[in-house]
């Protein structure tokens, strides 16, 4: 009986030591795990010369600039000098009673009147490759007045990024139905100016990268948040994540089928 109980020992030792080696190999063969993809939009991007702050950040960090602004043309061609991503931040009816500014998109707007607005605030951001709403709560929130929109961006060849300011958004189904290359923000880093909230939503982002291979964060031109952002992304763990431009996002290279980059046409289109 004592001989059974060592014999049974030992055969445990066995599978256990088998078990463990066969756990260690299959560990051992596995390709190391992709870093998480952040990309970083700063839009409101425009209206104050203080806003060149945000060139301080790295050049994967994507500007997204307000229409018929008075620095939004020399924003854009400065950010493509760096081979930054450039994009529109397009203004479009909301339920505040903030205004929208000029080359907003409303849902009383006839197609025409739409096309022509989208193609003047186009023309004012040169080198922009993609559009992100600047407010829209009433219009994402309508699949119905988004069709013309979507159309020209569908017809310019821009991605499309749904900053979700609203809850009730459509805006990235309705882009996603009319095949163009789409993608959602999943956190606002800075609508409230503090470090400690900053951090919480950073943390946040950071916390999504283990459910999302790629995270989108939208923050703005404040000089509390380009400094927050410098210190964050100066001790950014790259075997865990890596910091990406927008135009990465996608598979495919986002390729626009119309031109804005010429100086004198983007001034004569679009007056401040």
């Amino acid at each position: 009986m004592k001989q059974l109980g060592i014999y049974c020992v030992i055969v445990w030792g066995m599978l256990v030591s088998q078990t463990t080696m066969a756990a260690s190999l299959t560990t051992a063969h596995q390709p190391p795990q992709a870093p998480a993809e952040l990309y970083i939009i700063i839009d409101d991007m425009g209206y104050r010369a203080t806003d060149e702050r945000a060139f301080a950040l790295p050049e994967s960090v994507t500007f997204s600039i307000l229409p018929h602004t008075p620095q939004g043309q020399a924003f854009a061609e400065r950010a493509h000098a760096q081979s930054r991503d450039v994009m529109l931040h397009l203004p479009m009816e909301a339920q505040s009673d903030k205004p929208l500014g000029p080359g907003a998109i409303t849902s009383s707007m006839y197609a025409n009147e739409i096309t022509a607005t989208f193609e003047a605030a186009l023309a004012s951001v040169p080198y922009a490759i993609g559009v992100n709403n600047h407010m829209g709560s009433v219009l994402t929130a309508s699949g119905q007045a988004l069709q013309p929109l979507m159309n020209v961006i569908k017809h310019t060849g821009l991605f499309f990024v749904d900053s979700r300011t609203t809850r009730f958004t459509v805006a990235q189904q309705v882009a996603r139905e009319k095949q163009i290359p789409n993608a959602r923000r999943h956190v606002f880093l800075d609508h409230e100016q503090t470090e400690a909230f900053m951090n919480e939503q950073w943390q946040r982002a950071m916390a999504l990268t283990r459910k999302h291979s790629k995270v989108i964060i939208i923050a703005h031109p404040h000089p509390g948040t380009i400094e927050f952002l410098q210190n964050k992304l100066a001790d950014l763990p790259a075997q865990h994540y890596a910091l990406k431009s927008m135009h990465d996002y996608f598979d495919k290279p986002v390729v626009p089928q119309r031109e804005y980059a010429n100086s004198a046409q983007a001034s004569a289109a679009a007056p401040n």
